[in-house]
Protein backbone atom coordinates (compact mmCIF):
# COMPACT_ATOMS: atom_id res chain seq x y z
CA UNK A 1 0.00 0.00 0.00
CA UNK A 2 1.26 3.49 -1.26
CA UNK A 3 0.22 5.97 0.91
CA UNK A 4 1.74 9.17 1.56
CA UNK A 5 -1.18 10.94 3.70
CA UNK A 6 0.04 11.81 7.49
CA UNK A 7 -3.86 11.37 8.81
CA UNK A 8 -4.80 8.07 10.98
CA UNK A 9 -1.15 7.54 11.74
CA UNK A 10 -0.88 6.33 16.05
CA UNK A 11 1.47 3.99 16.69
CA UNK A 12 3.24 3.04 20.25
CA UNK A 13 6.73 4.25 19.30
CA UNK A 14 9.13 6.43 21.03
CA UNK A 15 10.66 9.92 20.30
CA UNK A 16 14.24 10.03 20.01
CA UNK A 17 16.08 11.97 17.19
CA UNK A 18 19.73 10.34 16.52
CA UNK A 19 21.77 13.47 16.22
CA UNK A 20 25.41 11.75 16.28
CA UNK A 21 25.24 10.80 12.76
CA UNK A 22 25.40 13.07 10.14
CA UNK A 23 24.52 11.91 5.95
CA UNK A 24 26.85 14.05 3.71
CA UNK A 25 24.97 13.67 0.85
CA UNK A 26 24.39 15.69 -2.41
CA UNK A 27 21.77 15.13 -5.12
CA UNK A 28 23.29 16.01 -8.34
CA UNK A 29 22.48 15.57 -12.30
CA UNK A 30 25.74 13.35 -12.58
CA UNK A 31 26.10 14.90 -16.35
CA UNK A 32 27.21 18.18 -14.84
CA UNK A 33 29.52 19.64 -12.17
CA UNK A 34 28.25 22.05 -9.33
CA UNK A 35 29.06 25.14 -11.60
CA UNK A 36 26.84 23.63 -14.87
CA UNK A 37 30.02 22.70 -16.94
CA UNK A 38 30.37 18.81 -17.74
CA UNK A 39 32.14 16.31 -16.03
CA UNK A 40 34.70 15.84 -18.78
CA UNK A 41 35.97 19.34 -18.30
CA UNK A 42 36.73 18.29 -14.72
CA UNK A 43 40.33 17.68 -13.83
CA UNK A 44 40.16 13.54 -12.52
CA UNK A 45 41.37 14.40 -9.19
CA UNK A 46 40.01 14.26 -5.97
CA UNK A 47 40.13 18.83 -6.05
CA UNK A 48 36.92 18.24 -8.65
CA UNK A 49 33.54 16.77 -8.11
CA UNK A 50 30.05 16.84 -9.20
CA UNK A 51 28.01 17.47 -5.68
CA UNK A 52 25.76 19.67 -5.40
CA UNK A 53 26.89 20.84 -1.63
CA UNK A 54 23.70 22.55 -0.97
CA UNK A 55 22.45 19.32 0.20
CA UNK A 56 25.39 18.18 2.41
CA UNK A 57 23.87 18.57 5.96
CA UNK A 58 22.16 15.12 6.50
CA UNK A 59 20.49 13.53 9.40
CA UNK A 60 20.13 9.83 10.25
CA UNK A 61 16.28 9.04 11.64
CA UNK A 62 15.72 6.09 13.01
CA UNK A 63 12.07 5.45 13.01
CA UNK A 64 12.10 2.12 14.49
CA UNK A 65 13.69 3.03 17.04
CA UNK A 66 10.51 4.75 18.66
CA UNK A 67 9.32 0.52 19.18
CA UNK A 68 11.44 0.74 21.98
CA UNK A 69 10.18 2.48 24.81
CA UNK A 70 6.40 2.25 24.72
CA UNK A 71 5.45 6.26 24.21
CA UNK A 72 2.65 7.47 22.32
CA UNK A 73 3.21 8.58 18.57
CA UNK A 74 1.42 10.81 16.26
CA UNK A 75 0.88 12.79 12.99
CA UNK A 76 1.41 15.82 15.09
CA UNK A 77 4.51 14.20 16.51
CA UNK A 78 6.06 13.58 12.99
CA UNK A 79 5.29 17.55 11.99
CA UNK A 80 7.33 18.10 15.16
CA UNK A 81 10.68 16.07 14.49
CA UNK A 82 10.25 17.08 10.73
CA UNK A 83 10.10 20.91 11.44
CA UNK A 84 13.11 20.04 14.50
CA UNK A 85 14.95 18.62 11.46
CA UNK A 86 14.25 21.75 9.48
CA UNK A 87 15.57 24.35 12.31
CA UNK A 88 18.47 22.56 12.31
CA UNK A 89 19.59 22.71 8.52
CA UNK A 90 18.85 19.29 7.31
CA UNK A 91 19.13 18.56 4.22
CA UNK A 92 18.28 15.26 3.40
CA UNK A 93 17.52 12.18 5.41
CA UNK A 94 18.71 9.24 6.09
CA UNK A 95 15.57 6.82 6.91
CA UNK A 96 16.15 2.67 8.30
CA UNK A 97 13.55 1.02 5.68
CA UNK A 98 14.65 -2.48 6.96
CA UNK A 99 12.80 -5.03 5.10
CA UNK A 100 12.12 -7.02 8.17
CA UNK A 101 10.58 -3.69 9.65
CA UNK A 102 8.23 -3.13 6.87
CA UNK A 103 7.27 -6.58 4.97
CA UNK A 104 6.04 -9.83 6.34
CA UNK A 105 7.94 -11.40 3.75
CA UNK A 106 10.23 -10.58 0.35
CA UNK A 107 6.93 -10.18 -1.41
CA UNK A 108 4.28 -8.72 1.43
CA UNK A 109 4.27 -5.52 2.55
CA UNK A 110 3.61 -4.88 6.53
CA UNK A 111 0.52 -2.20 6.25
CA UNK A 112 0.66 -0.58 9.40
CA UNK A 113 4.52 -0.05 9.65
CA UNK A 114 4.54 1.31 5.77
CA UNK A 115 1.73 3.81 6.67
CA UNK A 116 3.94 5.36 9.59
CA UNK A 117 6.91 5.55 7.32
CA UNK A 118 4.57 7.07 4.05
CA UNK A 119 3.77 9.65 6.62
CA UNK A 120 7.23 10.69 7.62
CA UNK A 121 8.50 10.50 4.37
CA UNK A 122 5.68 12.67 2.73
CA UNK A 123 6.57 14.96 5.57
CA UNK A 124 10.36 15.23 4.51
CA UNK A 125 8.99 15.50 0.73
CA UNK A 126 7.13 18.51 1.97
CA UNK A 127 9.46 20.33 3.74
CA UNK A 128 11.81 19.77 0.86
CA UNK A 129 14.24 17.24 2.77
CA UNK A 130 15.51 14.67 0.30
CA UNK A 131 14.73 10.98 1.43
CA UNK A 132 17.64 8.19 1.51
CA UNK A 133 16.30 4.15 2.54
CA UNK A 134 18.39 2.30 3.85
CA UNK A 135 18.13 -1.52 3.81
CA UNK A 136 20.90 -3.81 5.43
CA UNK A 137 18.14 -7.06 6.32
CA UNK A 138 17.38 -9.73 4.18
CA UNK A 139 15.33 -13.07 4.45
CA UNK A 140 16.92 -16.32 4.64
CA UNK A 141 15.15 -18.95 6.13
CA UNK A 142 15.05 -17.39 9.95
CA UNK A 143 18.56 -17.42 10.21
CA UNK A 144 20.37 -14.05 11.40
CA UNK A 145 18.64 -11.04 9.12
CA UNK A 146 21.71 -9.14 8.84
CA UNK A 147 24.37 -12.06 7.99
CA UNK A 148 24.84 -13.31 4.25
CA UNK A 149 25.30 -16.73 2.59
CA UNK A 150 28.69 -18.09 2.10
CA UNK A 151 29.28 -17.85 -1.82
CA UNK A 152 28.25 -20.95 -3.53
CA UNK A 153 27.86 -20.69 -7.43
CA UNK A 154 26.98 -24.13 -7.76
CA UNK A 155 23.69 -23.88 -9.71
CA UNK A 156 20.47 -24.30 -7.55
CA UNK A 157 22.76 -23.63 -4.69
CA UNK A 158 21.45 -21.67 -2.06
CA UNK A 159 23.09 -18.99 -2.17
CA UNK A 160 22.31 -18.42 -6.17
CA UNK A 161 18.38 -19.18 -4.72
CA UNK A 162 19.25 -16.30 -1.74
CA UNK A 163 20.72 -13.94 -4.48
CA UNK A 164 17.05 -14.14 -6.17
CA UNK A 165 15.19 -13.33 -2.66
CA UNK A 166 17.69 -10.03 -2.60
CA UNK A 167 16.30 -9.17 -5.86
CA UNK A 168 12.48 -9.41 -5.29
CA UNK A 169 12.73 -7.90 -1.49
CA UNK A 170 14.70 -4.65 -3.11
CA UNK A 171 11.93 -4.73 -5.79
CA UNK A 172 9.01 -4.55 -3.78
CA UNK A 173 10.56 -2.52 -1.05
CA UNK A 174 11.81 0.48 -3.97
CA UNK A 175 7.87 -0.23 -5.58
CA UNK A 176 6.33 0.49 -1.98
CA UNK A 177 8.17 3.82 -1.71
CA UNK A 178 8.64 5.75 -4.67
CA UNK A 179 8.94 9.02 -2.45
CA UNK A 180 12.26 7.16 -1.44
CA UNK A 181 14.64 8.79 -4.43
CA UNK A 182 17.95 7.00 -3.11
CA UNK A 183 18.50 3.86 -2.07
CA UNK A 184 21.20 2.46 0.36
CA UNK A 185 22.47 -1.19 -0.53
CA UNK A 186 23.23 -2.55 2.55
CA UNK A 187 25.30 -1.17 5.39
CA UNK A 188 28.82 -1.37 6.07
CA UNK A 189 29.59 -4.13 3.28
CA UNK A 190 33.51 -4.24 4.38
CA UNK A 191 32.47 -4.62 8.28
CA UNK A 192 32.46 -8.05 9.74
CA UNK A 193 29.66 -7.09 12.24
CA UNK A 194 27.65 -6.67 9.58
CA UNK A 195 29.37 -9.00 6.42
CA UNK A 196 29.39 -12.52 8.60
CA UNK A 197 28.35 -16.21 7.45
CA UNK A 198 24.15 -16.34 8.36
CA UNK A 199 24.41 -19.64 8.85
CA UNK A 200 27.58 -20.28 11.43
CA UNK A 201 28.07 -16.74 12.17
CA UNK A 202 31.56 -17.00 11.17
CA UNK A 203 33.83 -14.50 9.67
CA UNK A 204 34.23 -14.17 5.71
CA UNK A 205 38.05 -13.52 4.16
CA UNK A 206 37.90 -9.97 2.60
CA UNK A 207 38.01 -11.64 -0.65
CA UNK A 208 35.22 -13.33 0.38
CA UNK A 209 33.25 -10.18 1.56
CA UNK A 210 33.99 -8.52 -1.61
CA UNK A 211 32.46 -11.34 -3.64
CA UNK A 212 29.01 -11.17 -2.05
CA UNK A 213 29.10 -7.18 -1.69
CA UNK A 214 29.65 -7.52 -5.18
CA UNK A 215 26.43 -9.73 -5.81
CA UNK A 216 24.10 -7.76 -3.58
CA UNK A 217 25.17 -4.68 -5.13
CA UNK A 218 24.21 -5.88 -9.01
CA UNK A 219 20.88 -7.68 -7.30
CA UNK A 220 20.29 -5.15 -5.51
CA UNK A 221 20.43 -2.07 -8.11
CA UNK A 222 18.52 -4.14 -10.67
CA UNK A 223 15.44 -4.26 -8.45
CA UNK A 224 15.20 -1.18 -7.47
CA UNK A 225 15.65 0.14 -10.97
CA UNK A 226 13.23 -2.38 -12.56
CA UNK A 227 10.60 -1.02 -9.66
CA UNK A 228 11.52 2.42 -9.97
CA UNK A 229 14.10 3.77 -12.80
CA UNK A 230 13.93 7.53 -11.26
CA UNK A 231 15.49 5.93 -8.11
CA UNK A 232 19.19 5.56 -7.58
CA UNK A 233 21.45 3.37 -6.20
CA UNK A 234 23.85 3.69 -3.59
CA UNK A 235 26.71 1.45 -2.40
CA UNK A 236 26.61 0.16 1.18
CA UNK A 237 28.43 2.39 3.29
CA UNK A 238 32.33 1.04 3.54
CA UNK A 239 34.06 1.59 6.97
CA UNK A 240 37.08 0.88 9.02
CA UNK A 241 35.94 -0.52 12.36
CA UNK A 242 39.40 0.88 14.07
CA UNK A 243 38.96 4.37 12.52
CA UNK A 244 39.72 5.90 9.30
CA UNK A 245 43.25 4.65 7.71
CA UNK A 246 43.52 2.09 10.16
CA UNK A 247 41.98 -1.93 9.48
CA UNK A 248 43.57 -5.24 9.02
CA UNK A 249 42.60 -6.83 5.21
CA UNK A 250 44.54 -9.96 6.19
CA UNK A 251 42.43 -10.80 8.95
CA UNK A 252 38.91 -9.79 7.27
CA UNK A 253 39.07 -6.43 8.55
CA UNK A 254 39.81 -4.99 4.85
CA UNK A 255 40.41 -1.04 4.42
CA UNK A 256 37.82 1.18 2.55
CA UNK A 257 40.60 1.30 -0.36
CA UNK A 258 41.34 -2.65 -0.68
CA UNK A 259 37.52 -3.04 -0.59
CA UNK A 260 36.36 -1.04 -3.18
CA UNK A 261 38.76 -1.69 -5.25
CA UNK A 262 38.25 -5.58 -5.02
CA UNK A 263 34.49 -4.54 -6.09
CA UNK A 264 36.20 -2.75 -9.29
CA UNK A 265 38.16 -5.69 -10.36
CA UNK A 266 34.96 -7.98 -9.67
CA UNK A 267 33.02 -6.22 -12.02
CA UNK A 268 35.84 -6.02 -14.37
CA UNK A 269 36.41 -9.67 -14.46
CA UNK A 270 33.06 -10.11 -16.28
CA UNK A 271 32.10 -12.76 -13.97
CA UNK A 272 30.05 -10.43 -11.84
CA UNK A 273 26.34 -8.73 -12.70
CA UNK A 274 24.02 -11.23 -14.13
CA UNK A 275 21.57 -13.39 -13.12
CA UNK A 276 23.11 -16.54 -12.67
CA UNK A 277 20.37 -19.28 -12.62
CA UNK A 278 19.40 -17.69 -15.93
CA UNK A 279 22.37 -15.63 -18.16
CA UNK A 280 26.04 -16.60 -18.83
CA UNK A 281 28.91 -14.39 -18.36
CA UNK A 282 28.06 -13.20 -22.20
CA UNK A 283 25.30 -11.00 -20.55
CA UNK A 284 27.97 -10.48 -16.98
CA UNK A 285 27.67 -6.54 -16.61
CA UNK A 286 30.67 -4.29 -16.79
CA UNK A 287 29.41 -1.21 -15.97
CA UNK A 288 29.97 -0.27 -12.12
CA UNK A 289 27.02 2.24 -12.70
CA UNK A 290 24.79 -1.17 -12.70
CA UNK A 291 26.07 -2.09 -9.44
CA UNK A 292 26.09 1.25 -7.73
CA UNK A 293 25.43 4.94 -9.22
CA UNK A 294 26.62 6.86 -5.76
CA UNK A 295 29.84 5.81 -4.09
CA UNK A 296 29.34 5.52 0.03
CA UNK A 297 31.61 5.45 3.12
CA UNK A 298 31.92 6.01 6.84
CA UNK A 299 34.74 7.74 7.61
CA UNK A 300 34.77 7.67 11.57
CA UNK A 301 37.34 9.26 13.40
CA UNK A 302 37.99 8.03 16.83
CA UNK A 303 40.59 10.63 18.07
CA UNK A 304 39.54 12.26 21.23
CA UNK A 305 41.27 15.50 19.81
CA UNK A 306 39.47 17.84 17.80
CA UNK A 307 38.92 16.86 14.15
CA UNK A 308 42.39 17.44 12.13
CA UNK A 309 41.14 18.90 8.62
CA UNK A 310 44.18 18.20 6.65
CA UNK A 311 44.85 14.44 7.67
CA UNK A 312 40.84 13.55 7.02
CA UNK A 313 40.83 15.15 3.69
CA UNK A 314 43.99 13.19 2.87
CA UNK A 315 42.36 10.01 3.62
CA UNK A 316 39.33 10.61 2.13
CA UNK A 317 41.30 12.08 -1.03
CA UNK A 318 42.74 8.44 -1.52
CA UNK A 319 40.17 6.73 -1.29
CA UNK A 320 38.04 8.58 -4.09
CA UNK A 321 41.12 8.46 -6.31
CA UNK A 322 40.09 4.42 -6.31
CA UNK A 323 36.73 5.42 -7.87
CA UNK A 324 38.66 8.28 -10.22
CA UNK A 325 41.31 5.45 -11.81
CA UNK A 326 38.75 2.87 -12.02
CA UNK A 327 35.78 5.04 -13.72
CA UNK A 328 37.28 8.14 -15.81
CA UNK A 329 35.40 9.71 -14.08
CA UNK A 330 32.99 11.75 -11.65
CA UNK A 331 30.77 10.41 -9.24
CA UNK A 332 28.60 11.43 -6.62
CA UNK A 333 29.86 10.53 -2.66
CA UNK A 334 27.94 10.39 0.00
CA UNK A 335 29.20 9.96 3.64
CA UNK A 336 25.51 8.44 5.26
CA UNK A 337 27.19 8.02 8.76
CA UNK A 338 29.71 10.14 9.94
CA UNK A 339 29.45 11.20 13.55
CA UNK A 340 31.31 12.36 17.20
CA UNK A 341 30.22 10.49 20.28
CA UNK A 342 31.17 13.22 23.58
CA UNK A 343 32.18 10.02 25.37
CA UNK A 344 35.84 10.53 26.11
CA UNK A 345 35.94 13.59 24.01
CA UNK A 346 33.78 15.94 25.79
CA UNK A 347 31.09 17.66 24.19
CA UNK A 348 33.22 20.64 23.36
CA UNK A 349 35.89 18.44 21.37
CA UNK A 350 33.02 16.85 19.82
CA UNK A 351 30.92 19.84 18.60
CA UNK A 352 34.22 20.99 17.60
CA UNK A 353 34.82 17.99 15.42
CA UNK A 354 31.63 18.38 13.76
CA UNK A 355 32.27 22.08 12.32
CA UNK A 356 35.34 20.93 11.23
CA UNK A 357 34.31 17.89 9.52
CA UNK A 358 31.84 20.15 7.80
CA UNK A 359 34.06 22.88 6.41
CA UNK A 360 36.28 19.87 5.35
CA UNK A 361 33.94 18.33 3.27
CA UNK A 362 32.48 22.05 1.91
CA UNK A 363 35.23 23.46 1.38
CA UNK A 364 38.04 21.04 -0.35
CA UNK A 365 35.89 17.42 -0.62
CA UNK A 366 33.80 18.70 -3.85
CA UNK A 367 32.84 15.04 -4.52
CA UNK A 368 30.62 14.55 -1.17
Amino acid sequence: MKRKGIAGVSLALALALPLTAFAACAPQDPATDGDGGTTEELPLTPDYGIADQQYLYGLCYLLEERDYTGSPFTEDDIGVEVQLMQNLGVRTVRHWIHCTKYMLDKETMDEEACETMHAVLAACEDAGIVNIGMNHHNFNNGMSTVGKLRRNMVPGSDYILWLEDYYTTWYHLASEFPEVQYWEIDNELNNPDFMFDAETNGRFTSEEMAAIATDMLWYASRGIHDANPDAVAVMGGLTERFGLGNSDTENGDPSMQWFLQAIYDNIASGEYGRFYATQGEEQSSLDPDDYFQVVNWHPYVWDLTPLDEDSFVEKNNAIYAVVLENEGKHKKVFLSEIGFSDFGRGQTVAAQSVTNLFHAVSTRMPYV
